[in-house]
């Protein structure tokens, strides 16, 4: 298939030459998420809306070990066992886990995807507290991540986390982390300031979830303005705000059919509501 176009970025110090959209794993591997979804029944469209992303230029896989109870990072190992030079596979570790339980749980990842190492791993933060932190990095489960990349199970270390707080900025400033992955869309602009320019200074990689808002953003123009739906498509907006940030390396887009990778990638080649980004701060927050 004749690519349509791609965008490439840097993800930080990592060096990587990642697509300046990845294919997120949680829609794919859960039952029901965001709408009614079968995920077991589904795998040969998820299978194929993965190759789809692949022959579009889309090399940067995102997933978890909780997306689906592994099943999401089955579905990818089954599509990536011939094509595994083409795409850098980003999972986690569920940032519970304990030193012997963080070992255990790369090698099952490496099993599901059918691998031997993986480009990012990442500890899988919701909502991380000061304590938290401290116990991945002090407790651990750090030195197990660094044992595995030492082994080379994996290339880059990465954490999660929902907000845009302090503990993602002590990761970035801590040099342990390569990436970092948070929340940065049309409703929640918080990572804009000081997380990313931040990560920018310090060479780390920024990787956006939840860009095109969860559906939030699509499910409140239905509601204030449905007319308006006749002429502009929120998913275009949504990702050309966060894709207009230079900080950003890559956003995360949930994809579960060949359909929704070619909206995405033509959204990215449209680029139709693009703008010069600029932070000012005494105006409060993001300006175009």
């Amino acid at each position: 298939m004749e690519l349509i176009f791609m965008e490439y970025r840097k993800l930080g110090r990592t060096g990587l030459n990642v697509s300046s959209i990845g294919f997120g794993g949680a829609p794919m591997g859960i039952n029901n998420y965001l709408e009614a979804y079968d995920a077991d029944n589904n795998r040969g469209e998820v299978a194929a809306a993965l190759h789809t992303a692949l022959d579009q230029g889309i090399n940067y896989i995102d997933t978890a070990p909780g997306y689906g109870q592994g099943l999401g990072e089955s579905i990818i190992g089954e599509v990536l066992k011939t094509r595994r030079k083409e795409a850098y596979v980003a999972t986690k570790v569920p940032s519970k886990l304990a030193y012997d339980e963080v070992m255990r749980s790369v090698d099952a990842s490496l099993q599901r995807l059918q691998t031997d190492y993986i480009d990012v791993m990442q500890f899988h933060g919701g909502y991380l507290t000061e304590d938290d932190y401290k116990r991945l990095v002090q407790d651990g489960p750090l030195d197990a991540l660094k044992e595995c990349q030492k082994q080379g199970k994996i290339r880059y270390i990465g954490i999660t986390n929902e907000n845009a707080d302090h503990t993602l900025l002590w990761a970035i400033q801590s040099g342990h982390f390569d990436v970092i992955q948070v929340r940065y869309n049309l409703f929640y602009q918080g990572a804009a300031d000081p997380l990313i320019p931040d990560a920018v200074k310090n060479d780390v990689g920024v990787v956006v979830m939840r860009p095109l808002t969860s559906q939030a953003f699509t499910r409140f123009m239905r509601r204030i303005a449905p007319e308006a739906l006749d002429q502009i498509n929120p998913q275009q907006i949504a990702l050309d705000f966060v894709l207009s940030h230079p900080g950003v390396s890559v956003a995360i887009c949930g994809m579960r059919t060949a359909a929704e990778v070619l909206d995405n990638v033509n959204a990215v080649k449209n680029q139709h509501y693009r703008m010069e980004f600029k932070l000012d701060r005494g105006q409060g927050g993001v300006q175009f």
